[in-house]
């Protein structure tokens, strides 16, 4: 039996890759059993996800289906109609290779807070033939719900839920494939790397900030500044900016720059290169962090997983689930997308006074959070027989 990992994409998203390994050691498997399907082999590869997983390259579009594409666009209005004609050429051939031995994990779970997209296309094509699926990692509320995503929730033959929230909303809709155990990247060990030379003078506090949270209210971005100039003003920290997802379109190396540039002449705002490190190279520089302040759902797992006292930059029910299942105060999950002016200060402030009970809690609790990760192989092969 093999795994097939269609939705995997690339580690561009560090998220992506941080799900990757995690899946392979919760799994237990060798590689040759574990199968992903890579937008960016070459990348993926310097990331070190080949020693994981073994790596499919997505087949590049040839002169003809992007013609046929531009047309079928013009017949069609329906967006997801046309997006699964996208999804056709990028998923079929690999799809194909999967037979009724094996199981297909959609590694794609968040993406159900999305619109309606290839978590559907791809179950809906491989339960016509009768294969195992697993919707790994998921996490949805009832604002995410929509009748295709209901459709393709039951025809998975087990739902993961990552968070007690998600757990809850699925059972409430009369779904009884659901599991809940934490995100597979919990299970992965911070890889040690030289750090930058401002970690020995000072203490660091280390921020991740994504578009994500900023698109629907510029307030929050002007408490951001406050935040940044409080820092400043009111502590010896120096800043240090995390970028975790670097496509195009999504990359965070965009505001953490607007943001160095802003606050450059104080000499303590940097921006870390995250080009030059894998998934749990970031993790341990953000391990080495007094602070964490993350937008990235897989950053501020980094941060919780090593016990670093963190604030969670929340903008959809991830964020609020896995705070709440490892029992952190709801004031430092600081809701982005109902944002109050003051909000992101006020946290900051809570987090710092009590810097010392949060880590210690943390220290207590996360030996036996990671640990019900070793559970989930034999669940899953109990539930699939």
């Amino acid at each position: 039996m093999n795994y097939y990992f269609p939705l995997h994409l690339n580690g561009g998203n560090r998220g992506c890759e941080a799900i990757a390994k995690g899946s392979a050691i919760v799994l237990g498997e060798k590689k040759e059993s574990l199968i992903g399907l890579s937008s960016n082999i070459e990348l993926d590869i310097r990331l070190g996800l080949d020693k994981y997983v073994t790596m499919v390259p997505q087949k590049k579009w040839s002169y003809f289906q992007r013609l046929n594409m531009i047309i079928f666009k013009l017949l069609h209005h329906d967006f997801y109609v046309r997006r699964c004609k996208e999804y056709a050429i990028t998923y079929n051939s690999f799809l194909d290779n999967i037979s009724t031995k094996d199981v297909m994990i959609s590694t794609g779970g968040d993406m159900m807070c999305y619109n309606d997209n290839q978590v559907i296309y791809t179950v809906d094509k491989i339960k016509d033939k009768g294969i195992k699926a697993i919707l790994w990692g998921c996490s949805m509320g009832e604002e995410n719900l929509t009748p295709r995503k209901f459709e393709a929730l039951k025809k998975f033959d087990i739902i993961y839920a990552r968070e007690s929230l998600t757990e809850k909303f699925l059972l409430s809709k009369g779904l009884n494939n659901v599991i809940c155990y934490p995100d597979p990247a919990f299970i992965l060990d911070p890889q040690e790397v030289e750090l930058p030379p401002f970690f020995s003078t000072n203490s660091v506090i280390g921020l991740n900030i994504s578009k994500m949270i900023l698109k629907n209210d510029s307030s929050l971005l002007e408490d951001l500044y406050l935040l940044i100039q409080y820092i400043l003003d009111k502590t010896d920290c120096q800043i240090l900016l995390v970028p975790h997802v670097l496509w195009k379109g999504q990359d965070d190396r965009l505001l953490s720059n607007m943001l160095f540039e802003k606050y450059m002449s104080s000499g303590r705002l940097h921006v870390l290169d995250s080009t030059r490190y894998n998934y749990c190279e970031i993790r341990y520089i953000i391990s080495r962090c007094r602070f964490f302040i993350g937008a990235r759902t897989h950053s501020i797992i980094s941060a919780y997983s090593t016990c670093v006292p963190s604030l969670a930059l929340g903008y959809s029910i991830k964020a609020r689930g896995i705070a709440k299942d490892l029992g952190l105060d709801d004031i430092l999950i600081v809701n982005s997308v109902e944002y109050k002016n003051g909000n992101l200060l006020k946290s900051f402030e809570y987090l710092m006074q009590n810097e010392n009970i949060i880590r210690t809690h943390l220290l207590t609790i996360m030996p036996k959070y990671k640990n019900r990760l070793k559970e989930v192989k034999g669940v899953i092969n109990y539930l699939l027989k």
